[in-house]
């Protein structure tokens, strides 16, 4: 196993700077582009990792708020989009038609601006029903609105694609820039696979896609990041946090859309508007006449501007997206809650006999649980998804750009809770931090 770990920890350092990653965690002179093979990381060295932005991208972010104005009837996400067709050849957009996606594909549509390529990557046949999202939200979409897109890629993976991924038992670690929480969602099939020299692997081709060159002077817009919100010591931040990036991210010059310095500001907007929001309307409240409860993610049973700490979070929701005035989807009624959609996987390829399938995943579920023991039950897997670091944290009102190191070098400190990372106490993480620090 440690073999498996040298060999991964050297494949992942080498891809971030062939791949030129925007996020990565930095350990040891390292660059690791897998959470779970990050967190390996810390308990085989007892060490931390930081979750960072590239360097040139943070010094963009100070250069972009200096000026500390913010217009909130200023449409940024137009902005971005005309800073990215200028600044590349290629512009693809992974394209799913949920909300994220559909507002960045539509705000290219409204403007006549023309999308080069548009990515779908579809799952296996046998999770017909997240297919069935895709094609009834996405497919649609693409279907009325053909004219203004060059190319529309769509790539799916067989049962027999899967059963390669999950050979070897570690695809959990190998997955690049994969921060998807644990266990990993059977049914997808990593997508960087169907494009040379973007894998940690040599699969050979999927059985029904030729493996895709990546063009000069290419992008790839990945629309994540609803606005997450952090309320510490009575001021507001929004950050971008580790485990909300997601999977599918192994790709050439990915351009995460509203984490960009070049479009700080559009995600400041919105994490204004949901902010006033959860001032409105007190937390745990129903029956209001335009939403439902705010279902904030605190540690505090109610939500409290008194509080050191509390959390919120958008959920996938339409009521929630018109909270930061993004437009209704194709066919909303298909969208599955994330939850099910993470998770009902698993009972579609029960249901429908595929037991290889199944086994595959279970073997990389084994060696996921040899390494982290401590998840085998439900309480230890949550509190491992509930982990997450901070590549940096923006001041919605001062527009003050922090990293983690800068805001919160001890953790979250005069909270109430106590709070484990990485399965240590806080004694224990504050020794491990103070010795990398040392380290470098």
């Amino acid at each position: 196993m440690k073999k498996v770990f040298d060999r991964l920890v050297d494949q992942h350092s080498e891809l971030a700077e062939k791949m030129n990653y925007s996020y990565y965690w930095e350990v040891d002179g390292r660059k690791l582009t897998n959470i779970n093979l990050v967190r390996w990381y810390e308990q085989e060295y007892r060490t931390w990792a930081n979750f960072v932005c590239r360097p040139d991208l943070m010094q963009r972010f100070h250069e972009v708020l200096q000026d500390k104005t913010l217009d909130m009837s200023h449409n940024y996400n137009l902005d971005m989009i005309k800073k990215i067709k200028k600044d590349h050849d290629h512009v693809s957009l992974l394209f799913s038609g949920g909300y994220d996606s559909s507002l960045v594909f539509f705000e290219f549509v409204k403007n006549n601006i023309h999308i080069d390529e548009t990515i779908m990557a579809l799952n296996c046949p046998t999770d017909g029903r997240q297919n069935e999202e895709f094609l009834m939200c996405g497919g649609a979409a693409l279907e009325d609105w053909k004219h203004m897109v060059g190319q529309q890629t769509t790539v799916q993976c067989t049962e027999n694609d899967l059963m390669r991924q999950y050979a070897d038992g570690y695809a959990f670690f190998s997955s690049p820039m994969d921060a998807c929480p644990a266990p990993y969602y059977i049914g997808m099939y990593s997508p960087e696979h169907y494009f040379k020299g973007a894998s940690l692997q040599d699969w050979g081709d999927s059985e029904l896609v030729h493996q895709k060159a990546f063009k000069q002077n290419s992008c790839h817009i990945k629309a994540i990041q609803k606005p997450q919100l952090i309320y510490y010591k009575h001021k507001w931040y929004v950050t971008a946090l580790d485990s909300g990036f997601g999977c599918r991210n192994g790709l050439l010059n990915t351009i995460y859309f509203w984490l960009h310095p070049d479009n700080a500001k559009g995600l400041i907007k919105y994490a204004r508007l949901y902010r006033d929001f959860c001032l409105r309307h007190e937390y745990g409240m129903s029956g209001l006449e335009e939403y439902t409860a705010t279902e904030l993610s605190s540690r505090s049973e109610i939500f409290d501007t008194k509080s050191t700490l509390t959390f919120a979070y958008l959920q996938d929701h339409y009521e929630f997206n018109k909270i930061i005035g993004r437009g209704n989807i194709y066919n909303e009624d298909k969208k599955m809650p994330k939850r099910e959609s993470d998770f009902g996987a698993r009972f579609e390829f029960i249901k429908k006999d595929r037991w290889d399938v199944q086994c595959a995943y279970s073997k990389n579920m084994s060696k996921f649980l040899e390494v982290f023991p401590y998840c085998g039950d439900g309480k230890g897997m949550r509190e491992y998804n509930n982990q997450g670091k901070f590549a940096w944290f923006i001041d919605i009102d001062s527009l003050e750009i922090f990293t983690q190191q800068e805001l919160i070098p001890n953790g979250f400190e005069d909270i109430v809770n106590t709070m484990r990372v990485q399965s240590m106490s806080n004694d224990e993480l504050a020794q491990c931090m103070s010795l990398s620090r040392d380290r470098r």
